[in-house]
This record gives structure tokens, sequence and C-alpha cells, in this order.
């Protein structure tokens, strides 16, 4: 069973990836001139942003000197 506390992280951290892509995504389209595509760009910044916090957290947490 998935525990609750990782299933509030990950929706945590995939609501602070959308955040982080859309500001990416306006600073860019300001500086380039061009026009955003900000449903790709969330899509997109949700997706990365949950794998790497999933790749870290099951990488890290081997390495917790508590646990052993």
């Amino acid at each position: 069973m998935f525990p609750v506390r990782y299933l509030s992280a990950n929706i945590g951290g995939a609501i602070m990836a959308l955040i982080l892509g859309e500001i990416l995504t306006y600073i860019t389209s300001q500086l380039e001139t061009a026009t955003p595509n900000y449903m790709l760009s969330g899509i997109l910044a949700v997706i990365f942003g949950l794998v790497a916090a999933n790749c870290i957290y099951f990488i890290t947490r081997s390495a917790d000197p508590n646990k052993h």
C-alpha cells in the first residue's frame, strides 16, 4: 500500500513544479518574445518534477543512518 504521506508529498511537489514551470515559461516567453504554451509547459514541469523528486527519494532513502 502506498503511504498517504508520500502521496501528499507528491501532490505538493507537483504543485510546486507546476508553479515554477509556469514562471519559467513566462520569463522565457518575455525574453524571446514568443507565444508560450502554458498547458504543455505545465504538464512537462509536473512530470519532470515528480520523476526528479521520486528518484531523489528512492536513491537517498537507503543513506539514512538512523534506519540501520
